[in-house]
């Protein structure tokens, strides 16, 4: 794997607790080991012996592994890590593709708000089913929950709408002002997702 880590990659890193996760960039590579950058407000989520999720964008696609926390440096805001080469999973692009999601979940339309289905989620968005006539000039307030149950909230821009025979309307679009921390909660969980498939 080291040839798939470079100094100054990007990376996200996700501890137990998905509130620190965060987005850094690769400080050093050493063999096994990797140091990233981590502020000093977020390192209270890091503990020695921690088993942390770890994913980036490569050539070849998206990489993913679980790393050790081997160290920690708190006056220079390191995080030194340990990982197995040989245990990795690297998703290729075209088969980082949406997951299904049955799951309800609230849209806001000026003073009125729908109960949506979800139908499927991916890194960038979603597609849902739902009564409300969405606008494609418009952004909407939505705020749905993953395995978690943690509440995401962002905004949604319709990019297509197909009518059902029951009235009830075919939505996909994009997530608009995702925060940072949700967007990796969704990547995270659709990693997991498309990983279980893959191994069925």
């Amino acid at each position: 794997m080291k040839e798939l880590l470079k100094i100054d990659q990007k990376i996200s890193m996700v501890p137990e607790d998905i509130n620190g996760a965060l987005s850094t960039k690769i400080k050093k590579v050493i063999g096994n080991s990797i140091e990233v950058t981590v502020s000093k407000e977020d390192l209270e989520f890091y503990k020695l012996q921690d088993s942390v999720e770890m994913f980036t964008v490569v050539d070849e696609g998206m990489l993913y592994f679980k790393p050790i926390i081997s160290e920690i440096r708190k006056d220079e805001g390191v995080v030194k890590v340990d990982f197995d080469k040989e245990k990795y999973d690297l998703l290729q692009r075209r088969e980082f593709t949406r997951i299904d999601l049955d799951k309800e979940f609230t849209l806001k339309d000026e003073d009125k708000d729908y109960v949506c289905k979800c139908v499927d989620i991916s890194a960038g968005g979603m597609k849902f089913i739902t009564s409300a006539e969405l606008s494609v000039e418009k952004d909407y307030s939505i705020e749905f929950s993953l395995e978690s149950n943690i509440p995401i909230q962002c905004y949604f821009k319709p990019i297509r709408t197909d009518k059902q025979e029951d009235n009830k309307n075919i939505v996909s679009g994009r997530f608009i002002a995702l925060k940072n921390i949700d967007k990796i909660a969704i990547v995270q969980f659709c990693f997991k997702k498309q990983m279980e498939n893959t191994n069925k």
